[in-house]
């Protein structure tokens, strides 16, 4: 690979299109000082990518475009293409030729093309990497950059050893392995705390879709069962009124006969008793005087009787109202106080309102006042921008008015041709490249308009779900800090138990009476427990009641004498040590005590802190009965003495007995206390208990809240999703709008451009160049005073966001005032609204008093009034007696003639009453019936809707699935045989009865053994289904759902869903593990393999540099090159060791301008040993050289001619003469560089024959 020309057009000086054409041998570029030289160089470094103004000798990347002459106007465009020729091999491409091309604009855009097509300056740097062609690879080599390959840091001369190592691409390619392995690493935790969330998530569901699956299976059975139950009784009840139908209808046609015979009895009736008629119309008037005399004596002794009775009723109504009027006094005197302590209190609330309110305003003004102070020192920061930008203004004005200035010059008429060519062409573009910008601006409106909504959603969802998840946050801490707690409380109980069962603490010979010794079907039945577990004590003085009962707290409580001697007994045969056993029957009967005073000093009677069953009564008063709790030693021993016939025990268990034995000690630090731990284990269970209701609480709510969070975070993805994608929408439409603007601004920047210079040219106007002084001087002036607004504008922006800061404390602590406040005005008006009920209660217990009190008055009259009358009605029944017993004698008489006819009437009525009493049974019967027929319609109307309802399943047409029954009862049948076994084998474990559990595994396995169809047909009798079972089994079913509670379905499809995203999560996570994996793999092999390549050629460049440095200096010299760092070759720096002959220098800066070009000609040419560059571009490199040096440079150049190409700006006499092609850059005119080309070579003198066809091409192209 070679390079075969170098196109530059408005590049610098290079005003025109100019073309260079190289050979493979040596090209020389000569000509005077600023001629433009070094602008061929520079091109060469520009179009390989250099992105450095200041390495182009420039202030900014604009000023490589031509900026005019006197004669010619500025370029708005600069354009460089390098073309390389036989690059198959070397750049891994199809192409023979590869054309690099670099354009740049005055508006600072640039475009990069790889053999006009666009690219990316990441495409050509990628291209060439490795090839040791590079902006600032060793292909280039300037005298500036020969002071700075030698004058560099270590650690910075190894990009160019980097270059011929080949490792460049690997560095880049670790680099981006490196960003990929920490962006892999971010999704990896991602997706940890993703998976994490769907594990807890799939565990809480779990448990749901296992109650909600039961619930289906429990469901799906009382569906079958509870369907054909009520199908049968809907059958049955169909059948009861079919039967009640046929009997109704033979009931009517009874009636009906017995309705024809109706009137034939009833005429002879009504003829019988028109006969009596005139009989009893006499005795009418006989028995209605009779009857009103009588009435008259009943009217007035039950008028007597009534007001003695109403007499009593008021005496007690009195004694009543009396009682419920002080009643209501003394509940009238408790609202009273009642409500005067709640206008009390709200009296407080009103003072304190009103402290809050105060603060609130306080807090209000300061928040008012920051924020006034905010807003003056944003109106400040705004005028200084604005006065900034209008300073840019002027500054950008001031610039275009001096460029303008200096921009005069002719054109010529290619030029106007181009330029005519390109408009035509442009206006094609402009046209095409508005009419898309404009539809995208028209588009991204759209959807500008429907963002704001989206994301008012997506934003009240994401509070609404942050909320929701922090209270699951907290109900979770909760729940958490609840289990917690319960579990250590049920692990110490457990614990407590566990010993309370094993006998821990008990004597050897106590705890194998509570095993049963060696009989325990005969003993444990009769063991009544611990004499210690019979009692309670405070923890205060359990020590102490312990240390009183000392060996009896460890006594054995049996049925009987006989038991506890045979207990006795084995406890001998067996030696299994001592125990002591106190039958019931020897239990003494309580004989009660007799309340002596404490004396003082003592803390109680040992026998008044102790709580036992009233059985244990009697024993404790003998066993405690003399017995003194005391705090200390001291205080029993000041006791004794007084009550010598007491036992004193301290709290801490010493004992002081009436023969004197003080007895005490430690117990080697463990508290071994039966009645503390009975007291800790019920005060445990209490709290386990309440504590379990609290957990189970925590977990409901958690539950709630769980499915809020589920619903609010599907809620969410969705807006976020909408959201996202509109927002993708939005930024798709903005890239492409702004490329849109970008190629509009771009084809309006050429129109513009073009248009410019065509009546640049047409005109041939001279502008003058007067102002420039006066717009230099003002463009300075704006540029201080931009400075100066850009340091104001900085303290501004440092004071607005301490004032922000400030506004947003103070609005903070407002907030708090303000709902301080609103807590207390809402606790007023509570306090308020409670007063109301108060003072209606009041008014109401006094209005109820006064009415009783005019009760009490009405009633005391009454009874007056009630003692007045019954004095006359006394008198006016003795009148009455009289008049009775005369028309009593009267009414005797006529009697006897009623009896006669009375006798003819009953024999009429008693034949009508046969056939009436008939008929009555019969409509009675027919009514009863219709009853009845109604009463099966409503239940059979009922059981249908009510069948309905519950399995959506309609009996009237509802066919039995006998084979479903079948199966169904016998799964039940089959559930219950399971669990009665279960229980059977538990009570025969429990009872030791080892024959019976043989028995029930023989009936098992003859169950097992049948076949399924005995089992089923056992499990159904010849008539049918046992109806009676699946009663109880559809009741029992309904009771078990009943008590699930409330039951997620929807838990299961979620939970499907929930475990599929779980597993594509769990591979990504497991895909990103491996990528993971397999970056820190590809990292160490480009370590291991640039390790290696640097290395072996660190070692080669070292070696020949030593070689080459006695080449240029004479064999005394010594080079060398050393690693700063072995052991960390891929980045340690790299020191340049040089010594001239006969010199000892410290530092290789102390060099000579001409022995550090020839050091670095060393380093160089070293490098190029190892790895050639395709060309080499020299850019006066032999300048500092004396007349020997460039000789020896030259000698070594020979060396290396055939392997590279070489490029050589000098003006070197010597070195121009191993040119093969020269090129001359003059100016002959002033400002604008052009080439001169000189073959210096023929074919037939070329000693390198084909190697020169190149060189020969371009020196025929340049003699024409």
């Amino acid at each position: 690979m070679y390079l075969k020309s170098l196109s530059l057009h408005g590049f610098k000086s290079f005003a025109d299109k100019t073309i260079f054409e190289f050979s493979q041998g040596v090209t020389g570029i000569v000509g005077p000082n600023g001629c433009g030289k070094s602008n061929v160089v520079d091109a060469v470094r520009w179009v390989l990518g250099e992105t450095s103004a200041k390495a182009l000798r420039g202030g900014e990347m604009a000023d490589v475009i031509f900026n005019g002459a006197d004669k010619r106007k500025a370029h708005g465009m600069a354009e460089v293409t390098l073309t390389l020729a036989d690059c198959e091999q070397a750049l891994k491409t199809e192409f023979n030729e590869v054309s690099v091309t670099r354009r740049v604009y005055r508006d600072g855009k640039s475009e990069y093309l790889i053999n006009g097509t666009r690219c990316r300056l990441r495409d050509i740097g990628e291209l060439f990497m490795d090839t040791g062609i590079g902006r600032s690879s060793y292909s280039i080599m300037e005298q500036g950059k020969i002071d700075m390959l030698l004058s560099a840091r270590p650690e910075d001369r190894r990009q160019v050893f980097e270059e011929a190592a080949g490792i460049t691409k690997s560095k880049k390619e670790k680099k981006e392995a490196l960003r990929k392995l920490e962006y892999t690493e971010g999704n990896l935790l991602r997706v940890s705390d993703v998976l994490a969330e769907q594990n807890r998530r799939i565990n809480s569901l779990k448990r749901q879709v296992s109650k909600a699956r039961r619930y289906q299976a429990l469901a799906k059975d009382v569906r079958v069962l509870d369907t054909h139950l009520s199908h049968r009784l809907y059958e049955k009840l169909t059948g009861e009124r079919e039967e009640l139908t046929v009997s109704l209808n033979s009931l009517e046609k009874q009636r009906d006969v017995i309705e024809v015979e109706m009137p034939q009895h009833e005429a002879a009736v009504v003829s019988a008793r028109d006969k009596a008629q005139a009989l009893d119309a006499e005795l009418s008037g006989l028995r209605q005087r009779l009857s009103d005399k009588k009435n008259a004596i009943a009217v007035a002794k039950n008028r007597v009787a009534f007001n003695e009775e109403r007499k009593g009723e008021l005496g007690e109504r009195l004694e009543q109202n009396e009682n419920e009027i002080n009643e209501t006094d003394s509940n009238l005197v408790e609202q009273q106080e009642t409500l005067q302590q709640s206008q009390a209190a709200l009296e407080a609330l009103e003072m304190r309102i009103a402290e809050k309110e105060a603060q609130a305003e306080e807090r209000s003004q300061a928040s008012g006042s920051l924020a006034r102070e905010r807003h003056e020192v944003e109106n400040q920061l705004r005028r200084a921008r604005a006065e900034a930008n209008a300073t840019q203004n002027i500054i950008a004005s001031a610039q275009a008015k001096i460029e303008s200035a200096l921009s005069q010059m002719e054109g010529n008429k290619d030029r106007m041709k181009q330029l005519v060519e390109e408009s035509e062409r442009l206006r094609g573009e402009q046209t095409k490249a508005v009419a898309e910008r404009d539809q995208f601006v028209k588009l991204l409106e759209e959807h500008q308009k429907a963002l704001p909504s989206l994301e008012e959603a997506h934003e009240k969802t994401k509070r609404e779900f942050e909320e929701v998840r922090a209270s699951l946050d907290v109900a979770r801490k909760t729940a958490a800090e609840a289990q917690r707690t319960l579990a250590q409380k049920s692990s110490r109980l457990e614990v407590l138990k566990q010993l309370l069962a094993s006998g821990e603490g008990l004597q050897k010979g106590t705890q194998a009476v509570l095993k049963g010794l060696n009989d325990p079907d005969l003993i444990k039945p009769g063991l009544k427990g611990l004499l210690g577990a019979q009692l309670k004590a405070p923890d205060e003085y359990a020590v102490a009641v312990e240390s009183a009962l000392d060996r009896y707290l460890q006594a054995i409580i049996v049925r009987d004498e006989e038991l506890a001697d045979v207990i006795v007994e084995h406890l001998l045969e067996g030696k299994k040590g001592m125990a002591s056993i106190i039958p019931e029957s020897f239990l003494p009967a309580s004989k009660g005590t007799q309340i002596e005073a404490l004396p003082e000093g003592a803390s109680a009677w040992a026998l008044d802190v102790v709580k036992v069953d009233a059985k244990f009564v009697g024993l404790m008063e003998k066993l405690l009965s003399e017995v003194l709790i005391v705090p200390d030693r001291a205080a029993a021993l000041k006791l004794r003495s007084g009550y010598p016939e007491l036992t004193f025990v301290t709290k801490s268990g010493e004992i002081l007995t009436p023969e004197g034995v003080l007895r005490g000690g430690s117990s080697g630090g463990k508290d071994n206390s039966v009645l503390k731990r009975n007291n800790e284990i019920n005060a445990l269970s209490a709290e386990v208990g309440k504590l379990a209701r609290g957990e189970e609480a925590a977990q409901r709510e958690i539950l709630t809240a769980e499915e809020r969070t589920k619903e609010l975070r599907e809620e969410l993805e969705l807006a976020k999703e909408r959201l996202q994608r509109h927002r993708v929408e939005e930024s798709t439409l903005n890239g492409q709008l702004k490329l849109a603007k970008r190629e509009a601004d771009s084809v309006d920047s050429k129109v513009g451009n073009n248009q410019w210079e065509r009546e640049e040219l047409e005109g041939r106007e001279k502008t003058a160049t007067d102002s420039r002084s006066a717009l230099e001087n003002e463009l300075a002036r704006a540029r201080e005073r931009l400075t100066a607004l850009e340091d104001d504008s900085r303290n501004l922006q440092s004071r607005l966001e301490a004032s922000i800061k400030s506004e947003k404390e103070a609005s903070d602590q407002l907030n708090e005032a303000r709902t301080a406040l609103a807590v207390e005005r809402q606790a007023r008006d509570s306090a308020a609204k409670e007063q109301d009920p108060m003072s209606r209660r009041i008014r109401e217990l006094a209005e109820l008093n006064s009415r009783r009190k005019h009760e009490i008055a009405a009633a005391k009259e009454r009874i007056g009034k009630g003692n007045e009358e019954n004095i006359g009605l006394r008198r006016e029944m003795e009148g009455y007696k009289v008049e009775v017993e005369k028309l009593t004698g009267e009414l005797g008489q006529s009697d006897e003639q009623r009896k006669e006819l009375a006798r003819g009437i009953e024999a009429a009525e008693a034949s009508f009453s046969a056939i009436r009493n008939r008929q009555s049974k019969m409509v009675n019967q027919i009514s009863k019936e219709e009853v009845s027929a109604t009463k099966l319609d409503l239940r059979m109307e009922n059981l249908v809707e009510s069948t309905m309802e519950r399995h959506q399943v309609d009996l009237t047409i509802f066919r039995p699935d006998s084979h479903a029954l079948i199966a169904c009862i016998n799964e039940r049948k089959e559930a219950e045989k399971k669990g009665r076994r279960r229980k059977s084998v538990l009570e025969n474990t429990e009872s030791g009865e080892e024959s019976q559990g043989e028995e029930n595994e023989e009936a098992q396995e003859e169950v097992a053994a049948k076949p399924v169809e005995e089992v089923i047909k056992s499990a159904l009798p010849e008539e049918g289904p046992d109806w009676d079972f699946v009663e109880a089994v559809v009741a029992d079913l309904k009771r078990r759902l009943d008590s699930m509670g409330p039951v997620n379905l929807d838990a299961i499809e979620e939970f499907d869903e929930l475990e599929e995203r779980h597993t594509f999560t769990k591979n990504q996570h497991d895909d990103l593990v491996n990528s993971k994996a397999k970056l820190l793999e590809i990292i160490q092999r480009i370590n291991i393999e640039s390790e290696r390549l640097f290395a072996e050629t660190f070692k080669a460049v070292a070696k020949n540099f030593k070689g080459m440095f006695k080449r240029l200096f004479g064999e005394k010299a010594t080079a060398d090159l050393i690693l700063q760092d072995e052991d960390d070759p891929l980045e340690c720096g790299i020191e340049v060791i040089a010594k001239p002959p006969g010199k000892k220098l410290q530092s290789i800066t102390l060099l000579s301008g001409g022995e550090r070009s020839m050091t670095a000609v060393a380093l160089l040419f070293s490098i190029y040993m190892v790895k050639p560059s395709p060309f080499c571009v020299l850019d006066e490199l032999d300048a500092p050289l004396d007349e020997s040096n460039i000789g020896r440079f030259l000698k070594v150049l020979d060396a290396f001619i055939d392997q590279s190409q070489f490029i050589i700006v000098t003006h070197s006499k010597r070195t121009m003469e191993r040119a093969d092609v020269m090129y001359g850059v003059t100016m002959e005119e002033f400002g604008v560089s052009k080439p001169v080309g000189m073959r210096l070579t023929s074919e037939k003198d070329s000693p390198r024959g084909e190697t020169k066809s190149a060189a020969k091409k371009a020196a025929i192209r340049l003699d024409a």
